[in-house]
Parts: structure tokens; C-alpha cells; sequence
């Protein structure tokens, strides 16, 4: 009797770990191609300061806005028309001089339901460089907890960790 009752309790919780959805990501892009440009200086006559904001595709009801100006950039959020400033965590978040996002990416973690995609976090990549000689170049990848108009940069690792290390940062610091 009680080999059987844990082999129904082992049956059990193998069926509630087989159960329970996987993180799967999803990307968007910030190519300047492929959004909307809001303001760009690089676009006026005689830009007076160096600066853009662009209007980016997001996901679960999130839009991305790209922006930046004097050797630095980062994403802020829109959630229900309200905007989320997550520039002075993202920049303290990286080491170094002159943070900016390195690439057009975003990536986007969550729970694929049917045919949506709920998205939990945020992983982008920024790069900056090390106050020396050669200005060596740092890359961090930075996370963001999606928590509406609430959400907010919760960690970093170094590029050199890996992206497989930001993904269960952000499963483990961020998923519901």
C-alpha cells in the first residue's frame, strides 16, 4: 500500500512539473528602419543636440520607445498610454562610459497561450566602454520586470555570462 501511494504521489508531481508551461522568448526589433521615428536629430538641418526617440513594436499591450542622446541610449516602456522611465536604472546598470543599446533586439520572456504571448521580462543588450587607454568595450545585459505602467530594471549580467544566464535571472526574478 505504500509503494503504491508513492508511486500516485511521484505520478503527481510528474504530471504538475509536465503541466506547467516553459519560458519561451519572443524578439522585437528597434532598427530605425522598422519603427516609427518620433524625433531624430540626425534627420533635422542643423541638430542643435544629438538625440532621437523612436516608437518601437512591443508585445502584451507594451510598445517600446528607444530613445537616447549624447553617446548614450535605452528603452523606456508604454503600458496603457503611460510611459515607464527606466533610463537611470538602465545606465547605472552598466558599467563603464557612454552606455547605449547595442543592437536592434529585444528580447521578450514569457508563456506562449494558445495563440498569444504573455510576456513576463524584458533582456536587451548595452554596451559602453571602460575608461582606459583602448576604451575597452563592456557589454551587459540588462532585465526588465514587466509589471504595467510599474515595471522596472531588476538585474544585469555581463555579456560574457551569457544570455542563457540573463534568461533564468529573468525566469527567476520575474516570472509570476
Amino acid at each position: 500500500m505504500k509503494t503504491f501511494i508513492a508511486a500516485v504521489l511521484a505520478l503527481g508531481v510528474i504530471s504538475a512539473s509536465a503541466a506547467e508551461p516553459k519560458p519561451e522568448s519572443e524578439f522585437t526589433t528597434t532598427d530605425p528602419k522598422k519603427v516609427r521615428i518620433l524625433e531624430d536629430s540626425a534627420l533635422e538641418k542643423e541638430p542643435e543636440i544629438d538625440h532621437f526617440k523612436h516608437l518601437c513594436p512591443g508585445l502584451g499591450g507594451y510598445q517600446v520607445i528607444h530613445e537616447g542622446g549624447d553617446l548614450r541610449s535605452w528603452i523606456n516602456l508604454v503600458y496603457d498610454g503611460r510611459k515607464t522611465d527606466l533610463m537611470g536604472d538602465t545606465l547605472a546598470a552598466c558599467p563603464g562610459q557612454f552606455p547605449a543599446k547595442a543592437n536592434n533586439v529585444v528580447q521578450w520572456r514569457g508563456f506562449r497561450r494558445g495563440d498569444s504571448f504573455a510576456p513576463y521580462a524584458i533582456i536587451y543588450r548595452m554596451v559602453s566602454s571602460k575608461d582606459d587607454e583602448k576604451q575597452t568595450p563592456l557589454e551587459t545585459l540588462v532585465i526588465i520586470k514587466l509589471d504595467k505602467s510599474r515595471s522596472r530594471v531588476v538585474g544585469h549580467v555581463s555579456a560574457k555570462e551569457g544570455n542563457e544566464k540573463a534568461e533564468a535571472l529573468a525566469d527567476q526574478l520575474c516570472k509570476p
